[in-house]
């Protein structure tokens, strides 16, 4: 703030010092509440923190759920130069013989005399004409002509035209024949053979096709009727696809898909390339040049393997000289993988259009590399339970100790942790303690081979040499690795049940039979009745957990029986089983396996709730303590800051004031120097 007045010139005071002392003792309710939100932001933090780490706990906690995650096994190949294999959960412990006869192939196709240069062109030398009335056989009658006949010319720009093609009055023509009739007149007229007949080797329907002389003929083809009547395969411009000397097209097909390749005079190889492999719609043909014999050879290869995925280059479609289907060899055929597992099929082959199998041997991908014979091994693999588990100890022996600090007392700093007192964060330990040191819902002692975790080398405080607990590790979550492998030796399953079993169950009477439960169903032990009728239908059927007191009905659906949603037992599925000894009522108890990694991922669920949960609750308390502190403290500063104003003007006023003494003390000086004494003259 702006001072007011000149600080004590007249008093002599340093009325700042006096203001800012008298401001400083004003301002301990802000201290105080700057000091109070410090600590619940303090507070804030530290939950936040126990939220970070027990979201780590609960991460850790999901994988160890399912017996799904947890039975986890390894595939290995005895020759992966034959074959590599890798398994998936469900995999089946085992060897199987696998005998690759040959691999899965792409179609691979090289245009055989090549072109001097990649920089050679491969554009149209000449003018085409395509008649699009194809025929099933160029030797059957094609048309038949009227009592009048046909005479045809054909016209490709500035070159002779080919005249007097004479169709004969009434008279069938086979394709074959009419082509005869047109190179008769293109040789007479220039010397060459104008037509052939092309076989499109798709559909097997031949097509009438004309080639210009030279590649100096500018413009398509014309056909014009000179005499008699038009034949209408021939006389319409529709009946043909004309190309112009300068342009052209590579055609091929790849799985059932056709494509066209437009190419100009200009168009080298390599360009024919790159038009090939950046077509948009390009169906999955790779182009690639090869050198050889003084020569660059176009490369046309399917990207996907097996006989599916053929290669065709379509002479109907291709117009561009010497790439016809006669000018490619087939390098590689496409063929499909032949493969023989466990001798199965004795006398044939199993075959993919791939060289990796997913559905050859259960939950084991196969990938073959040559033909062969090996043996690929399925094993158990517990390392990934056995680290799982230890660092369910690790993150939970993290969080003690975050845990200790927060709400425990440090004696060699003789401070408290900023959450000291606070017995819900102690008892947010014991809850997920208890999960663990617990019987684990649902598993009977001498019916299930593991009901406890300890039992699988799961435990609290480490002990010393001489079996003593050891005092630093009182609270602390350790594992015995030899007590876990024994387990795992001794009983597998019965271990991934006690961890993460979920959807498992028994019952006590054939006439309840445990169907299924989901991982929400609650486990541990249910009182069920059911009432059969004479004709051993179900008429009603009870549940209730045995600590309960209340039936709840369930859902029938003939023999099935099943829990109500937003009950314990949702989702729990159960078969009712009549004797035929008429009606009656059975009476069954029924265990619903959890697992411990089921139970703790339940508890830490609960305490994590944003809604309802410990953390959340309180979280939410600090934020309404902070909110309250800033609006207090905001309060505060508002009257702080009128105290200073009024201080500051109060001794402002002060040495105002003594400055109008001073003044007048002058002038009193004045008055009392030109007084004289009585009896003295105004000479003396």
């Amino acid at each position: 703030m702006a001072d007011l007045g000149l600080s004590g010139v007249f008093s002599g005071i340093d009325t700042s010092v006096m203001v800012a002392s008298a401001m400083a003792y004003n301002r301990l309710p802000l201290n105080r509440l700057n000091m109070q939100k410090a600590e619940w932001q303090a507070k804030d933090n530290a939950m936040a923190d126990l939220e970070s780490r027990l979201a780590f706990f609960k991460a850790e906690v999901d994988s160890l759920r399912s017996d799904a995650v947890l039975e986890n096994t390894i595939a290995s190949s005895l020759d992966t130069t034959i074959l590599t294999a890798s398994a998936s959960g469900g995999a089946i412990e085992g060897t199987h013989e696998v005998i690759i006869n040959q691999l899965a192939q792409t179609n691979r196709f090289v245009h055989d005399t090549g072109l001097a240069e990649t920089t050679t062109t491969v554009g149209v030398a000449k003018s085409t004409a395509l008649n699009l009335n194809g025929a099933v056989d160029p030797d059957a009658t094609w048309f038949t002509t009227s009592a009048n006949g046909a005479t045809y010319t054909f016209d490709f720009g500035d070159e002779n035209d080919i005249t007097g093609v004479v169709l004969n009055a009434s008279t069938g023509y086979s394709m074959n024949q009419v082509a005869s009739l047109i190179n008769v007149q293109s040789q007479a007229v220039s010397g060459y053979d104008a037509a052939t007949v092309e076989v499109d080797g798709q559909t097997g329907k031949s097509y009438l096709s004309l080639t210009a002389q030279t590649g100096a003929a500018e413009g398509a083809m014309t056909q014009t009727l000179t005499a008699g009547d038009a034949v209408d395969e021939l006389n319409d411009a529709a009946d043909w696809t004309k190309t112009a000397a300068g342009t052209g097209t590579f055609a091929y097909t790849y799985d059932s898909v056709s494509r066209s390749i437009s190419v100009s005079d200009d168009t080298t190889l390599a360009d024919l390339v790159e038009l090939i492999n950046n077509d948009a719609q390009n169906p999955g043909v790779s182009a690639s040049l090869l050198e050889y014999g003084s020569a660059y050879h176009l490369v046309l290869a399917g990207k996907d393997t097996g006989t599916s995925h053929n290669i065709t280059v379509d002479n109907l479609g291709t117009t561009i000289e010497g790439f016809d289907s006669t000018d490619f060899i087939e390098t590689q055929a496409a063929q499909d993988l032949q493969v023989r597992v466990d001798g199965y099929p004795p006398a044939d082959w199993i075959t993919r259009d791939s060289n990796t199998m997913t559905d050859v041997i259960p939950n084991v991908t196969v990938t073959a590399r040559a033909a062969g014979t090996t043996s690929i091994n399925v094993n158990r693999d517990t390392n990934a339970l056995q680290l799982g588990m230890e660092n369910l100890v690790e993150i939970y022996n993290g969080l003690v100790d975050k845990i200790n600090a927060y709400a425990g007392y440090n004696d060699a700093s003789e401070t408290g942790g900023i959450l000291q007192g606070d017995s819900s964060i102690t008892r947010l330990l014991d809850s997920l303690r208890a999960g663990i040191t617990s019987a684990v819902p649902g598993f009977l002692s001498g019916t299930d081979t593991y009901t406890m975790a300890s039992e699988i080398g799961l435990e609290f405080g480490k002990r010393d040499a001489n079996g003593l607990p050891m005092f630093d590790e009182i609270g602390k979550l350790a594992l015995d690795k030899d007590a876990l492998a024994s387990a795992l030796t001794n009983d597998y399953q019965g271990v991934l049940n006690l961890i993460g079993g979920a959807g498992t169950g028994a019952s006590d009477i054939d006439d309840v039979q445990f169907s299924s439960s989901h991982d929400s169903t609650e486990g541990g032990n249910y009182n069920v009745r059911i009432d059969f009728d004479a004709s051993g239908e179900v008429t009603a059927a009870r549940i209730k957990k045995d600590s309960e007191s209340e039936w709840r009905d369930m859902t029938i659906d003939g023999d099935t029986l099943s829990g109500l949603a937003d009950n314990p037992e949702q989702f729990l599925n159960l078969t009712a089983v009549w004797d035929g000894s008429g009606a009656y009522t059975a009476n069954a108890d029924v265990r619903v396996r959890q697992g411990f990694g089921n139970v703790l991922y339940d508890r830490v669920s609960a305490i994590t709730d944003t809604a309802t949960g410990v953390l959340g609750v309180k979280r939410e308390q600090y934020s309404d303590a902070m909110d309250a502190a800033e609006k207090n403290i905001e309060r505060q500063e508002r009257l702080l800051e009128t105290k200073q104003i009024y201080l500051e003007e109060k001794y402002a006023r002060l040495e105002a004031a003594l400055a109008r003494l001073d003044s007048q003390r002058a002038v009193f000086d004045a008055v009392f120097a030109s007084v004289r004494p009585i009896g003295t003259s105004s000479e003396e």
